[in-house]
This record gives structure tokens, sequence and C-alpha cells, in this order.
């Protein structure tokens, strides 16, 4: 898909790239996109996941080799994206025009300049990563691999050394991704910088008594956060935009990300349940379903209320857990 040329000059244009430039203006996102120009997550950072302590190993050279970043990447991080401008950025022409047609102010440019911005996020992420700029393309530390018999590289790493670390678990369908590996670390780079990959309700409005055209959905992958998709709350939604919108020059805007969700956000989805089901996604393309043989973690014997802040919402969860696995024996045993 090339780039989409179709959002033209004037007041949505203006306030698009300016949203964009706030959320570029943070600390998060300065320090997120300069470990990809720099070539290599920082070793504190590869261990921000939801298992406390990363993919890879305490042994790993990153732990000991790139706890911070390298001289002059910060600054050369801030100089490539200086002139940015939406329109160098491939974002599809039907989003562009939802946006386009929209009042601003309405609660549909409301819920497209949202989706815009994590799209451009990425984007930017993807861009930076295709130019190939990274510092350790010859120290052997991504590419690091130990012995067959080493107790946990193995286990997160079973076809060795994988392709970045630059990795949001539940968004590793390189082969599936129209820029492959870059969209992988496109993925990251978002949750890091806005708490989580950005989802929407993509339902028919009568589909189901519970469809959330106007909801905001996360998909974390940090320490002391679940790994479950969840709604933003209203007020959420709110503080975000109101940064996306404001005019003031940084950095004197106040800005909310990333946005860590906690006990409060009750509304849950199941990532573990196919998007097409659940009908939480941006693009189709983005998640496989949860493969027969994997961890279904609403069946674990030990139950979290960070991922599961009811008993109400664990009994739905180990239901849906249950009918899932009940439909692949039926599959096992009708083959």
């Amino acid at each position: 898909m090339g780039p989409q040329n179709t959002l033209g000059e004037g007041r949505h244009r203006d306030i698009l790239n300016r949203a964009i430039r706030n959320v570029l203006s943070t600390d998060i996102s300065e320090i997120t996109l300069a470990q990809i120009v720099d070539g290599l997550p920082l070793s504190e950072v590869e261990r921000d996941t939801y298992t406390g302590h990363g993919y890879l190993s305490g042994d790993h050279p990153l732990n000991q080799k790139h706890k911070q970043l390298c001289t002059g990447v910060l600054e050369k991080t801030r100089q490539l994206y200086s002139d940015f401008d939406v329109g160098s950025l491939r974002i599809s022409s039907n989003l562009l025009h939802e946006y386009r047609i929209s009042a601003p102010g309405s609660r549909t440019f409301q819920m497209r300049l949202i989706e815009l911005v994590a799209v451009a996020i990425h984007q930017i992420a993807v861009q930076l990563y295709e130019l190939g700029t990274s510092l350790h393309k010859d120290d052997g530390i991504a590419s690091w691999e130990p012995p067959k018999d080493h107790p946990i590289f193995w286990i997160y790493n079973p076809d060795g050394a994988p392709p970045t670390l630059f990795q949001h678990r539940q968004y590793r369908y390189y082969d599936q991704y129209p820029d492959g590996i870059a969209d992988g670390v496109g993925y990251w780079a978002e949750s890091r910088i806005f708490g989580g990959v950005v989802l929407f309700d993509r339902r028919e409005p009568d589909s189901a008594d519970d469809v959330d055209p106007e909801g905001v959905y996360l998909h974390p992958e940090r320490n002391m956060m679940t790994y479950r998709i969840y709604r933003l709350l209203d007020s959420q939604k709110l503080e975000l935009l109101q940064f996306l919108l404001s005019e003031a020059p940084p950095p004197r805007i106040s800005s909310p990300l990333p946005i860590l969700g906690d006990h409060n956000n009750r509304r849950r989805i199941d990532p573990e349940e196919p998007a097409e089901s659940t009908g939480i996604y941006r693009d189709l393309w983005e998640r496989k379903p949860l493969g027969k043989d994997q961890l279904d973690r609403r069946l674990k014997d030990v139950i979290d209320r960070i991922d599961f802040p009811t008993d109400e919402d664990l009994e739905q969860a180990q239901q849906r857990a249950a009918i899932r696995g009940e439909r692949i024996r039926r599959k096992r045993f009708s083959a």
C-alpha cells in the first residue's frame, strides 16, 4: 500500500499534524523511537513485559551492554522526524476519508483522530526501522544464542534468536504483516508510547447489543499489566483527546502517555478468542487466533487480579475457555 495523500490541506490536516507532533514531543515517544534508531531496546525496556523479566535471559548480552542509548542517538532521532508530515505516511484512504468528512468536535472525528494518530506513530516507527540506522549490526547482541541446554532462552525462543528484539509478544506475525518485521516493531513502539496497541470495535452497529463504536481499547505488554485487551475509561479517553487537540506548544502540554490501565478498567477482551469473533481489532491480520496447543491463560491455576479484576469476569472468561477447549476436542475426534 503506497502513500495516501487524500487528506488535503486545511483544518483537518493541521489538527492531525499537531496531534501527532504532540505525541512525538513526549518523553516516552522520544526514548521509544530513539531505541529503534539505536538498533536495540534498552535492557530495562526489554524486561518490562508481562513476564516481568523479558523474553531473553538474564545472561543475554543486551542486559550488560545496552543499559543506555548510544551517544548522539536521541539527537539523531529528533532530527529524523523534525520535518515530519502526515502526507509521507502510508495510511488507508478510507480512514483518511472518514476523518476528512467528519465535523471537528464530532464523535466520529474524535475516534478517527485517535486512530489516525495511532497509525501514524506506528508508521513512523516502521519508517525509522526501515532506515537501517542500527549501531549494533555487527556486535552480535541481537543474534546471540546460548547453548541448547539453557534453562530459559529456548523456552521463549524455540526457533532461535528472534528476528527483532523490539517485540510485543502477541504481535509477531511477521509473515502476514504488510511491512513484515517492521510492522512488529511498529506494534512494539505504539504499545510503549500509548500503553498498548490501539484497537477499536469493528462490529456492525446492529450486530450485537454491546457494540461499542466509541470505545478505544489497548492491548498492553508491560510488567504489572494485564495481558488482556481492555477498554479505556471515558475519563482516560477524554484526557487523551485533550492532549491530542492541545494547541499549547511542547513541553507545556501535560501528557497522559503512556496510559496504564488498572482494576478500574473492567471491560476486558480475551486475546485467546479470534478477533473476528470479538470484533475488537484495528486490522484483522494483526493477530492470529490462539493455537490449539498453546497455553490458554484463562485456565491457569493461579489467577491474578491484574488479569481478572472481578470474580464474574474470571468466571465468564473460564466459560469461554471451556467452550474453546470443547470445540478443539470435537475437531480432533472428528478428524
